[in-house]
């Protein structure tokens, strides 16, 4: 299993995952306050995921994990 406490990705991935984070926090209708509060993370950290700004692969595991989703990397 890899542990790491930050990911590093192209601009583009990074605005990829922060837009699914985005509808699956909107398909639940939660509002980013409710998210923080109920995951105990930080919600400017979560906002700045979601914008696309970067990943926090700690902070992006406790969201997939909250929103009972897994990450599947795919080559094409």
């Amino acid at each position: 299993m890899l542990h790491l406490k930050s990911c590093y990705m192209d601009k583009q991935t990074i605005r990829e995952v922060g837009q699914e984070l985005w509808k699956l926090c909107q398909e639940r209708r939660m509002y980013l306050r409710t998210v923080a509060h109920q995951t105990n993370l930080p919600e400017r950290i979560i906002e700045g995921m979601e914008n696309g700004k970067f990943i926090q692969y700690t902070t992006f595991r406790s969201l997939t994990e909250f929103y009972g989703k897994k990450m599947r990397v795919v080559f094409e």
